[in-house]
């Protein structure tokens, strides 16, 4: 086996053989002896898949190993910071929480925080920040409506 992707070949293929050559012969067999084709093919799965798993944990030590190995180094490769940043955000998106780059960013990282970090700001407006009290408020929408006057509405 000279490299990884040879070593899987080779494990995979010699899988696929050592069940599809006893399935073969004991479906053939039992179409010969006039079973029906589903019985055949049940018994034959059956008895192929323990022939096939007897035969691999005899013989295929070596190729197994050598496949093992590779998602081990392929698992443990070298990372660089852009792998690094992207397995953070996925992460944090499975996770539904902030991302490191929102952490070491400087920024809130909920929506609540940002519409309250931002309002003072030049850029926005009261009709920006009304917008985000609004929808970050714990108060009724009724009492909302009259606090913040004509321009909410």
């Amino acid at each position: 086996m000279k490299t990884p992707r040879s070593a899987w070949i080779t494990y995979t293929v010699l899988r696929l053989l050592f069940f599809a050559v006893p399935f073969a012969l004991i479906y053939l067999l039992g179409l010969s002896l006039r079973f029906s084709p589903m019985l055949s093919a049940v018994v034959a799965a059956v008895l192929a898949a323990l022939i096939s798993v007897s035969l691999s944990l005899l013989l295929l030590s070596k190729p197994r190993e050598t496949a093992s190995a590779s998602i081990y180094d392929w698992r443990n490769r070298d990372r660089t910071a852009d792998d690094i940043a992207e397995d953070d955000a996925i992460a944090a998106a499975e996770a539904g929480g902030p991302t490191s780059a929102d952490a070491h960013s400087g920024e809130p990282a909920d929506p609540a925080s940002r519409a309250a970090a931002t309002s003072g700001t030049a850029e926005s407006t009261g009709a920006e920040a009304a917008a985000a009290a609004q929808t970050t408020s714990d108060v009724p929408a009724p009492e909302r409506a009259r606090a913040q006057g004509p321009e909410g509405s």
